[in-house]
């Protein structure tokens, strides 16, 4: 069981860090590979714009997680902040069962949506298919870490412990 955490804790931390932070690279790259053709050597190469949009989609679909886990996507923070530890604890709750009930509920349709596309990217000629992919691992990830967020909601914290 220790094996299968650790194995398992390798993957995700594999798909929400190394993944985003090589897209990220490669949005860095391929912007710096088009500006010096474009404005150095005067030759624009097409294809670094489309790798750039794909690398940050890419970025977003798997980062999402992370910022699930580390609890740092956009919240008002100013009546959240405000409210009682016990009301605080109610909004966490809610939320994330919205969010798990309303990305459910289009997991269906996304999914069979994508799996119809025909189409290829413009330069790459790249199947729209493998392209979005991501983005229906992005929707099990978000689930999965609202759900649990959930949960420990209703697991007794040890004393000085933070959530």
């Amino acid at each position: 069981m220790e094996n299968a955490k650790k194995i398992g804790k390798k993957v995700v931390n594999f798909f929400g860090i190394t993944v985003p932070t090589v897209a990220f690279l490669i949005i860095f790259i391929t912007f710096m590979i088009g500006i010096v053709s474009r404005y150095v050597l005067r030759k624009p190469v097409p294809w670094t714009y489309e790798i750039s949009i794909l690398a940050y989609m890419w970025t977003t679909f798997f980062g999402v997680g992370q910022a699930i886990k580390l609890d740092e996507h956009v919240v008002f923070g100013l009546v959240y902040d405000s409210v009682s530890e016990k009301l605080q604890r109610v909004f966490r709750i809610t939320y994330n069962l919205v969010i798990v009930i309303l990305v459910s509920i289009v997991f269906v349709p996304c999914t069979s949506s994508m799996l119809s596309k025909q189409g290829i990217t413009g330069v790459l000629q790249l199947p729209y298919k493998w392209v979005f992919a991501p983005f229906l691992l992005m929707f099990i990830d978000i689930i999965v870490r609202c759900a649990y967020n959930v949960v420990k909601e209703f697991i007794p914290q040890k004393k000085g412990e933070v959530k």
